[in-house]
């Protein structure tokens, strides 16, 4: 029995060494493209502050709306001996290998019983096409947050509630988006009451650190927070590629329908909290992963200006989802089907027409509408249903 249990282990050990030597050639062959958005912004940042000279001060010429750590990240890539292109696609390689490491960690939570389940979680995570196109084609830093992000939840799992919030703060160091963490961490917070409501300072806190280097360069550390107010109303449109319900309405400036679109989006989140509260449900192992999933993709359904990539995260979720629980394949397969012809566009492959844009708004119109149907009706019916046994049993 012990000469099994070990064979297997080697077996395990043999996948995850083949899967990420082929994740690490697939990315391999990325390191030459040059994107739209590299060309246009991220090299255009790189010269900003690597050409005034050496000096920390440099980060001073920076004109990006990505925020200053990012922006130091780059200044800091700008001393290794070889090409920006190839030290950022690195970078961005590794953060994909530590995601990769964590969703192998929540799926193995999530599904202890299956011997495989780190396995699975760590290797599809690598050879996903959106995750191998975002960082080692495009270029892009979406596996940087997303992997700060599926480490605070991992945190929550383990009860390390500053270390969650410390794990929230960097990521929101690197990027806006992971507001879509924010309603699952107010959520486990207002239901559990575990920890107390002076620990949500320390994300400030985190973020005020990561911005020492700008503040040293000679920024106000109230760059930390400012560096966002420029990038939140930084689009003319209401729509920005993501296939959310902002296309059927992409015409409609940002300008004037950016709060209603918000408000929105805090009102279809504040009703599934009412409901949580009334039907007295809690995060729990069997539906923290889809109270998560929900609550990330309402913010990328409702929100303003989400860009293709923004359903990263989501993504990502929606695949743990579907290793624990096969029955739901079909939810990650269309969400990055949805997004996906987008990611190969802006590598320089195919083309996104509108015909395309409108069938991926529709599909995961369709989907997010389903999705919501049939986990509301999961998780607060079958409450329901134990409520009135409860009742009947004690009249």
């Amino acid at each position: 029995m012990k000469t099994r249990k070990n064979s297997h282990g080697y077996i395990n050990y043999l996948i995850i060494a083949s899967i990420s030597f082929i994740a690490l050639y697939i990315r391999y062959l990325g390191r030459d493209v040059i994107s739209g958005d590299f060309e246009d912004c991220l090299n255009s940042w790189y010269l900003e502050v690597t050409t005034p000279g050496p000096g920390i001060d440099s980060l001073l010429a920076y004109t990006g709306d990505y925020p200053m750590p990012y922006a130091f990240m780059i200044w800091l890539l700008g001393k290794l001996p070889i090409p920006f292109l190839y030290s950022l696609k690195m970078v961005n390689t590794l953060f994909d290998f530590i995601m990769a490491v964590l969703i192998g960690k929540i799926t193995a939570y999530f599904k202890p019983e299956n011997k495989n389940s780190f396995c699975l979680g760590y290797c599809i995570t690598l050879l996903l096409p959106n995750v191998i196109i975002n960082s080692a084609f495009w270029g892009q830093c979406d596996g940087l947050y997303t992997m700060f992000l599926f480490a605070a939840f991992y945190c929550w799992l383990q009860k390390k509630y500053p270390a969650m919030m410390i794990m929230f703060g960097l990521a929101f160091s690197y990027k806006l988006q992971s507001v879509f963490l924010l309603p699952f961490v107010l959520i486990v917070y207002w239901l559990e009451k575990e920890f107390s409501i002076l620990q949500f300072l320390i994300i400030p806190a985190t973020m005020l650190v990561m911005n020492i280097p700008a503040v040293i360069a000679g920024y106000s550390p109230a760059i930390t927070f400012t560096k966002y107010m420029g990038q939140a109303g930084g689009y003319p449109w209401l729509y920005y590629f993501y296939p959310n319900l902002w296309f059927f309405f992409q015409a409609r400036p940002y300008y004037l329908f950016s709060t209603g679109a918000i408000m929105l989006a805090v009102t279809a989140l504040l009703i599934f909290v009412l409901l949580l509260v009334k039907r007295n449900v809690m995060p729990s192992r069997a539906n923290a992963l889809h109270i998560l999933l929900w609550t990330a993709y309402t913010c990328g359904f409702f929100l303003p200006s989400m860009h293709e990539r923004y359903g990263y995260f989501m993504e990502l979720t929606a695949v743990i989802i579907a290793i624990v629980n096969i029955r739901r394949l079909w939810l990650p397969l269309i969400m990055i089907l949805c997004t996906l012809p987008k990611y190969l566009y802006a590598v320089g492959v195919g083309e996104n027409p509108l015909w395309l844009q409108m069938a991926e708004a529709i599909v995961n119109t369709l989907l997010y509408l389903s999705y919501t149907c049939l986990f509301w009706q999961k998780l607060f019916r079958k409450k329901a249903e134990s409520s009135a046994r409860i009742k009947q049993l004690a009249a």
